[in-house]
């Protein structure tokens, strides 16, 4: 293979990411839906840490979601506080346990492992690594991730290995912040261990993904229609399915890689986090008409897989006796939406 000079391989990211402006340009006009088709599956992120802060039982909500709504795509992570919360001392209890009872239904898994994970923090730390350097963070990032390939590589219900959440995006609070060689290094042994898909994904409001797509087989993108700040309130992207569509082909085209949404924005997001919300706040923030339209919008994108974000949040306000949000997306698994 033939080695670019520095020079050349400035000219090349600058001429990418020329490339990447001028489609996204394409994104604030209505085009057709690209691919035509509409999604061929839905899924959730589920997170038993966002299940217990909403004082739920997290096991009682996944089955939930599992039996009652007939979820059969799931997006499961890893948290390294969770799997290793003592250094040395493995705990993969509650991952066996999601992975299992998914297996059981014949659903499929997408398995995030990694630092960087989805949920605030973002990097889920044990607290016994906290304050080390950065080269001991590799060190122990990777022998964990070691360990948990060594027990999951061959599991039925995994059909593709995210590895890290948005890890070129800087959101969260993430200490001794990874570089793009940490990703490279973890996507290169995950690989060593399974020939499945490798995911990695992006902003997908905020980045160009060409950097984050040029690491992995498949990108998975955030779809959100507004953002919260607390000087202005709500800010509305005033953008159409292009905008999506438009670095789908751009990545397709430089790395032969497809898109999924990974994060599909279906929960509140106001001046408090939804776990300080009553059940009134929260669909002020989320009423199922902005459910509805954001699900009809993620469907004119048109890419194959969409994993919604906010299942936890659903089967609470299920819990304070209002089902309307749980209801308007049980089509979705029931193939009659």
């Amino acid at each position: 293979m033939m080695l670019l000079s520095p020079r050349l391989k400035k000219v090349r990211l600058a001429l990418y990411i020329s490339a990447a402006i001028f489609l996204s340009g394409l994104g604030f006009l209505n085009l057709p839906p690209f691919p035509a088709d509409e999604p061929s599956s839905y899924g959730v992120t589920f997170s038993p840490w966002q299940a217990r802060t909403l004082g739920l039982d997290w096991k009682e909500t996944y089955q939930a979601l599992l039996d009652d709504l007939g979820v059969r795509n799931l997006r499961i992570s890893a948290y390294w506080n969770d799997g290793e919360p003592q250094n040395g001392e493995y705990d993969f209890t509650d991952f066996d346990y999601q992975l299992d009872e998914a297996q059981k239904r014949g659903a499929r898994v997408l398995f995030a492992v990694g630092r960087k994970l989805p949920r605030w923090p973002e990097c889920h730390d044990p607290v016994w690594i906290r304050g080390a350097s950065r080269d001991r963070y590799e060190q122990e990032l990777f022998e964990y991730l070691l360990a948990l390939l060594d027990r999951y590589k061959d599991h039925d219900a995994i059909w593709a290995w995210q590895v890290e959440n948005e890890l070129l995006f800087p959101f969260g609070i993430c200490p001794n912040k990874q570089t793009a060689g940490v990703l490279r290094k973890e996507i290169e042994l995950v690989r060593s261990y399974s020939s499945k898909p490798v995911v990695v994904t992006d902003a997908g409001e905020w980045s160009i993904w060409i950097p984050t797509a040029s690491y992995g087989d498949i990108l998975g993108a955030s779809l959100y229609r507004e953002s919260w700040n607390s000087y202005v309130g709500y800010i509305p992207f005033p953008i159409q399915p292009g905008y999506y569509q438009a670095r789908a082909w751009l990545i397709h085209a430089l790395f032969g890689s497809s898109a999924i949404i990974t994060e599909l924005q279906l929960e509140p997001w106001g001046p408090k986090p939804v776990q300080e919300m009553s059940a009134d706040e929260a669909l002020r923030f989320m009423p199922v008409e902005k459910i509805e339209k954001n699900i009809v919008f993620a469907r004119r994108v048109g890419f194959s897989d969409v994993y919604m974000w906010g299942a936890e949040w659903w089967y609470w306000m299920k819990t304070q006796g209002d089902d309307t949000v749980w209801e308007t997306i049980r089509p979705l698994f029931n193939g009659s939406l």
